[in-house]
């Protein structure tokens, strides 16, 4: 019986406008019926066909208003179907978006209960559609914002607008799952918040190969600071034999030559002029000898220590190039593992060098100051300024080598600068243990 109201209400939608015609034509005939035999009128074929004018007028203005109510009432209809039909597919589409994301998506009321969910999210969540709905939400695919502060839903029931994380989701009670979870208000028809929709982007494999970068960057870092220990034990062998070995052959030469002068005929000056400008070219050699084993590997840095070894740096670079250096120390001697003491003595070394070849600078300020936890270098000169552009420049071979050689213990570096007035190296390096490296805290630093 339903189903054929409905058939009749479905067939009776589609012909308003027939409906009314018939109304009228039924009321016309209903109309020339009443007024021949109640009020007596003419013949009721003359009262159909050519009634009179005022009963034709009143005939036509209810006849036409019939008409009118149906057409109207179709339009209604039509409108009311086509709007139907637009919510249709507007919901059909929505469906569609929500059961096809990339991304896990579900629907949860304001008492935790998950209203629905897609494809999607019951892959990620390992569960099955029909059991997942009508469960609470910290029940299914739970992480540790659960029942916290931190809730999605209860952030936006305190009205936040948006929420987004990374938050690690259980699956199966064991396996995890890293995702990126994005929290939105669910709003009823009013435009009250009835919930929250979430959204769950699987990070798994960003994860996987976040991790393999860190790994690789660890590898090639300690790679780095090998082959940094090894060129160090390197120069350290060289100078030693240089210092050793040629230093000795030399100064014995220069004891034979001083030996022969001595020997030679007082009226022979030719010879005696000879041999004086050998006995100098020796000692050019001796000192040539002494300066190349001191930059290979300065001997102050392995018997006088650190603060030694920076101050006759700097009055290298005074010497070479003019800049007046101003060096303090604080305590005056600071004692190091040979490792570390190396490393900043080499930053200061390249520091000196990137000095002389693009500041021009006429002052440097150079302060080595131990603290608690570490040891810091802090190098400023009045040059022209080190730029942004050169800092984050990644052919900056010495500024990447200062950077890796804190880095390999854990250190920090920062490095500024002000056009027309200097620029400022600074060093962190902790004291014992090679920590996690902070990383680099200039402009554009890695």
């Amino acid at each position: 019986m339903e189903n054929r109201i409905k058939a009749v209400i479905s067939i009776v939608r589609g012909k308003f406008i027939i409906i009314g015609i018939a109304l009228g034509a039924a009321f016309w005939f209903i109309e020339s019926v009443m007024h021949v035999y109640v009020f007596h009128g003419d013949d009721l074929i003359e009262s159909v066909f050519s009634p009179g004018f005022h009963e034709a007028w009143m005939r036509l203005v209810i006849v036409g208003m019939f008409i009118s109510f149906g057409i109207y009432g179709q339009w209604l209809i039509n409108a009311r179907r086509k709007a139907q039909t637009e919510l249709s597919l507007a919901n059909a589409e929505l469906a569609q978006i929500f059961e096809t994301s990339a991304d896990g998506m579900r629907v949860v009321d304001r008492e935790f209960n998950m209203l629905r969910a897609n494809d999607t999210f019951c892959r990620l969540a390992g569960v099955k559609k029909k059991e997942a709905i009508g469960r609470k939400c910290y029940d299914v695919f739970r992480g540790p914002l659960c029942h916290g502060q931190g809730c999605p839903l209860t952030r936006i029931l305190a009205g936040e607008e948006r929420v987004e994380c990374d938050a690690v989701k259980v699956r199966d009670g064991a396996n995890e799952i890293p995702c990126i979870v994005t929290a939105t208000p669910f709003r009823g028809p009013t435009g009250e918040i009835i919930g929250i929709v979430e959204d769950f982007k699987d990070i798994s494999s960003r994860k996987h190969t976040e991790e393999e970068l860190r790994q690789s960057r660890r590898q090639l870092r300690e790679l780095a600071s090998y082959l940094e220990s090894a060129r160090e034990k390197e120069r350290t062998r060289i100078a030693r034999e240089i210092h050793d070995e040629l230093g000795q052959s030399l100064t014995a030469l220069k004891m034979e030559l001083h030996w022969c002068i001595r020997r030679l005929p007082q009226d022979d000056s030719l010879l005696a002029e000879r041999a004086k400008k050998l006995l100098k070219l020796v000692d050019e050699n001796v000192h040539l000898v002494q300066r190349i084993s001191s930059e290979l590997r300065p001997g102050l840095l392995d018997n006088l220590g650190l603060s030694a070894a920076i101050e006759w740096q700097a009055g290298q670079l005074t010497e070479r190039t003019g800049v007046k250096c101003d060096f303090l120390s604080d305590p005056e001697d600071i004692i190091l593992d040979q490792t570390r003491s190396t490393a900043i003595f080499r930053i200061f070394q390249e520091t000196c060098t990137n000095i002389a070849r693009h500041s021009d600078a006429t002052k440097a300020e150079i302060v080595l100051k131990e603290l608690p936890a570490y040891v810091e270098l802090r190098i400023t000169d009045n040059g022209r300024g080190i730029t942004q552009k050169q800092i984050s420049n990644p052919k900056s071979f010495g500024l990447m080598g200062i950077r890796e050689r804190a880095l390999s213990f854990g250190g920090e570096v920062e490095i500024s600068g002000n056009e027309k007035k200097g620029t400022t190296v600074r060093v962190r390096i902790p004291k014992d243990g090679t920590g996690e490296a902070k990383g680099d805290k200039s402009p554009g630093g890695r």
